[in-house]
């Protein structure tokens, strides 16, 4: 997937509630420049999925996925534990791309 598709997902992940209607979407959208009537490869399906969960993944989610407590979260990127508080607390949103590269360093968006 390039730089410029994953971007794609990224940006239409969060108009979708449903991840299945999502995947459908996004799997058969012109981007991929794929011929009319070809087959989705499953591959790509998967990836499209994983970005979806990534996207609507919370910080708590993230942390219990690596295994660490909210606090060695936060310790881990140096984030001041009242933040993080906050965002799981739902005081404050964390944003995308924060809990993406998060996920990213922790490799849970490897497959």
């Amino acid at each position: 997937m390039t730089d410029k598709e994953y971007l794609f997902c990224v940006q239409e992940a969060q108009n979708y509630s449903d991840r299945d209607a999502y995947i459908s979407d996004i799997c058969l959208s012109s981007i991929w420049g794929d011929p009319p009537e070809s087959e989705v490869p499953t591959a790509r399906i998967d990836a499209v999925g994983d970005i979806w969960d990534a996207c609507h993944r919370s910080v708590e989610d993230i942390a219990t996925a690596a295994g660490l407590s909210n606090r060695k979260l936060a310790e881990k990127f140096c984030i001041p534990y009242r933040t993080m508080e906050n965002w799981c607390g739902g005081k404050n949103e964390c944003p995308l791309y924060t809990r993406l590269m998060m996920q990213q360093l922790l490799h849970l968006l490897d497959r």
